[in-house]
C-alpha cells in the first residue's frame, strides 16, 4: 500500500502498532510503538508509559491491614520488546506520578509494588514483592550516577484531592515480576474505601 494523506484524525478499535514486514520473506513483525485500545499503554521502543486507576473500594474487611499488605492490585506492566532487541529480563522504573481524586477518608500512607504473582487479595501479603514507590527505596540519582542519600516518601492515599506525589526511583525489577500493586504501610483498621488514585508510571525494558 502506498503512503496515504488522511484530512481527519485515524481511528482505529483495537489500538495502533506500527509494523515491519520482511522484503524477502513477507514475515510481519511488530516494530515498538505501539498504543492500546484504551490509551493507557504507549510503547515507544523499550520504554513504556502506563495508566492505572487505583480504587479502594474493595477495602473494607472488617479485619485490620497490617505492614505491606495489599490495597488494592492495579494491573499488569508491558513486557513486550521491539523487534531486533534482546528478551527483556529487567524493568527500569524512570519515574511515577501518582495523582489523588478523592482522599481515603483515614490516615493511610503505603507504597506500590510489583510481583510475580496477580490475583493476591486485599488485605494479604505481596508474594515476592519488590517496592518501586515509597519509604522502601533506595533511588538512584541520575545525575550522580549513584544512590541517593536519602530515602523516597510513602504515598498518602489520604491526601486532598487534587494533590500528588512524584517519584524518580530510577531502580530495577525482574521481569518476572510485572503485576502491579498498590500496599499500605499503615495498619488500617477503618473505612477507606473512598480513596481513588491514578498512578502513571513510566518504564523501559532491557
Amino acid at each position: 500500500m502506498a503512503n496515504s494523506t488522511f484530512s481527519g484524525p485515524v481511528r482505529s478499535e483495537g489500538g495502533f502498532n506500527v509494523i515491519n514486514k520482511a522484503s524477502a520473506t513477507g514475515t510481519i513483525t511488530e516494530a515498538g510503538f505501539s498504543v492500546n485500545s484504551t490509551g493507557q499503554l504507549i510503547s515507544l521502543g523499550s520504554r513504556k508509559i502506563q495508566t492505572f486507576v487505583g480504587s479502594l473500594a474493595g477495602t473494607d474487611t472488617g479485619t485490620a491491614y497490617a505492614d505491606n499488605e495489599v490495597l488494592v492490585e492495579l494491573g499488569t506492566l508491558n513486557t513486550d520488546a521491539p523487534d531486533g532487541l534482546v528478551t527483556p529480563t529487567k524493568f527500569f522504573i524512570h519515574r511515577a506520578l501518582i495523582g489523588i481524586t478523592t482522599a481515603a477518608g483515614q490516615t493511610l500512607v503505603g507504597n506500590l509494588q510489583l510481583s510475580t504473582t496477580s490475583g493476591t487479595a486485599t488485605n494479604a501479603a505481596v508474594t515476592a514483592g519488590t517496592e518501586i514507590v515509597g519509604a522502601g527505596v533506595t533511588s538512584f540519582n541520575e545525575q550522580l550516577s549513584a544512590t541517593q542519600s536519602v530515602a523516597e516518601i510513602d504515598i498518602n492515599y489520604n491526601d486532598t484531592a487534587g494533590n500528588y506525589h512524584i517519584f524518580v526511583p530510577n531502580v530495577t525489577a525482574a521481569i518476572a515480576r510485572k503485576h502491579l500493586y498498590a500496599c499500605t504501610t499503615t495498619a488500617l483498621n477503618a473505612d477507606a474505601t473512598a480513596g481513588r488514585f491514578t498512578v502513571e508510571l513510566e518504564y523501559s525494558v532491557y
